[in-house]
């Protein structure tokens, strides 16, 4: 039997040899011949494969769908059996057959790569396959080795009941293409099952796991029915226009002008033309269409739709105010040799980059007038002083402030008032009270003599003086607030005594809220401040 399958499948695989080159056929017919194995309670070894392996066969209908995938119809026989091998002293062994019709997807990623650009070439090809079919099995003979008893006996009777059941086969396999029709090939495949009864054992063996079976097969395949629907020799698979006659050149599709370029990609379908060129013709051989080029007996460059540039400066010659000087292409390819987007010919400065608004002449300041017509070329300014800027208004430096302060204290007899040179204010000396008292003592009051004086200073006119008072934490908060109003007060009330106008002169109590010393003197203080408004000085 076994030699008159492999004579068949080698008849079949020669005659094949003389089949249509370079096609996919979409169906396939196969032999398998191999074994079949199983796996299960009375295996060591899970997977099914070569576990006392017995003779199998089985018939296969292929059908492709693309180049990588494919449905397998099968039809599959096999015997299974195995001597016990989990535990040889208990003994069992069992034999049964297994019939089974399935439903297969292949996965084949590189069996496109058998038809290359030379044509057909022979390819070892791998495959991954997973499907559903059906196991349908024969008397299960399980020999139990003389062993009774009741798990013996559930499975004697759960496996009257038991003839087959839905398997999922997973498997892997090896193919060799040895034409364009047929391959031989090597198949493994494993079947998950949800029967624990294909061996005839399950409460007597290991319950929890179910049985497996698994063919590993020589196969045969080769590939019939290839349509050719309109007889132009290629086949509708690989024919990219099947209801129309076309050459193998254009992959089937017709070619009226006969320039190698299918009507449906042929831009020009009735002129013969370039592939490069959609199958349009290019008559001054530039590389563009002369559909769409501009100067279409004119060989030119692509970038300018076929129009020539003869001094190369990207603005075909017909646009371009300068055609022998290279240029720029906003400037209607006239040269700019400063780079300040004004042609040569038509600035005032070419030599040096300007704004249009000046004729490309430089405006280092930005105010509108030439540099070679600025008076002050790096300092805005304006036109009716030929460039310079008018005279502006700013706020007085700290030097500047400290300089005149300290030019209006110069000569003056102060004791109290100075030029405070790191802040740049009149620092004045405060004033300190004995505890809870309110009320002034003679050098308190000859400070605020001195600041009457400085006061009526002709400089000194927009000063004025802030009385802030202050209290120790030796009373309540409402006490030490009342506390400090009244020593502000008593400051600013002599200081009107003395001829100051209120206008010049506030208060303010902090209380004990805002200390200003480590000490209890410290903090029973008036601090007479003096500020003025932020003077402007003109920079001509």
């Amino acid at each position: 039997m076994l030699k008159h399958l492999l004579f068949a499948v080698a008849m079949l695989t020669c005659a094949s040899m003389y089949g249509q080159l370079q096609k996919q056929y979409p169906w396939e017919f196969g032999l398998q011949l191999g074994t079949s194995s199983y796996g299960g309670d009375l295996s060591e070894n899970d997977l099914p494969l070569f576990n006392e392996p017995s003779i199998s066969a089985g018939l296969m209908v292929r059908r492709r769908i693309g180049t990588a995938l494919a449905l397998r119809l099968h039809l599959m026989y096999g015997g299974l059996s195995i001597d016990d091998d989990v535990n040889a002293e208990r003994g069992y062994s069992f034999s049964t057959s297994v019939i089974e019709p399935g439903l297969i997807l292949e996965l084949e990623p590189f069996a496109k790569s058998r038809f290359g650009a030379d044509g057909f070439k022979k390819i070892l090809s791998p495959y991954i396959s997973a499907g559903v079919a059906y196991g349908i099995w024969g008397d299960v003979d399980t020999d139990f080795n003389g062993d009774s008893g009741t798990p013996i006996s559930n499975d004697m009777m759960a496996d009257a009941d038991d003839s087959g059941g839905i398997v999922f086969p997973v498997g892997v396999g090896l193919k060799y293409y040895v034409s364009e029709r047929s391959s031989l090939g090597l198949d493994f495949s494993a079947r998950i099952t949800g029967d624990d009864l294909i061996d005839g054992v399950s409460e007597s063996g290991n319950p929890d796991e179910n049985d497996t079976y698994g063919f590993f097969a020589l196969t045969f395949a080769t590939g019939f029915g290839k349509p050719d629907s309109d007889k132009d020799g290629i086949v509708d698979e690989l024919d990219a226009c099947p209801e129309e006659a076309g050459p193998e050149s254009t992959m089937g599709c017709p070619d009226q002008d006969g320039d190698g370029v299918a009507d449906k990609d042929d831009a020009c379908p009735t002129v013969a033309g370039l592939a490069t060129l959609m199958g349009c013709p290019d008559g001054d051989g530039d590389g563009v269409a002369d559909k769409d080029d501009d100067c279409p007996t004119e060989a030119g460059v692509a970038s300018l739709n076929g129009c020539p540039d003869q001094d190369g400066d990207g603005v075909a010659d017909k646009d371009d105010a300068c055609p022998t000087e290279a240029g720029v292409a906003s400037l209607m390819g006239c040269p700019d040799g400063d780079g300040d987007g004004i042609a040569d010919k038509d600035d005032d400065c070419p030599a040096e980059a300007g704004p249009a608004a000046l004729n490309g002449c430089p405006d280092r300041d930005g105010d509108g007038i030439a540099d070679k017509d600025d008076e002050c070329p790096d300092e805005a300014g304006v036109a009716s002083r030929n460039g310079c800027p008018e005279p502006t208004e700013r706020p007085e430096s700290l030097e500047e402030r400290i300089a005149r302060y300290s030019q209006l204290l110069e000569g003056q007899d102060f004791n109290h008032i100075r030029v405070d040179s790191v802040t740049g204010t009149i620092a004045i000396d405060r004033i300190y009270f004995p505890t809870d008292v309110s009320s002034l003592n003679r050098p308190d009051r000859l400070i605020i003599e001195e600041i009457d004086r400085f006061l009526a200073l002709p400089g000194a006119s927009e000063f004025s003086i802030r009385y802030e008072g202050h209290a120790d934490r030796r009373a309540s908060d409402e006490y030490n607030q009342r506390l400090s109003e009244r020593r502000a007060g008593s400051a600013e009330k002599y200081s009107l005594d003395k001829g100051a106008t209120q206008d010049k002169l506030s208060t303010i109590g902090f209380g004990e809220q805002k200390p200003v010393g480590e000490t209890l003197r410290e903090n029973r203080v008036v601090i007479p401040v003096a500020s003025e408004p932020t003077r402007m000085v003109t920079d001509n």
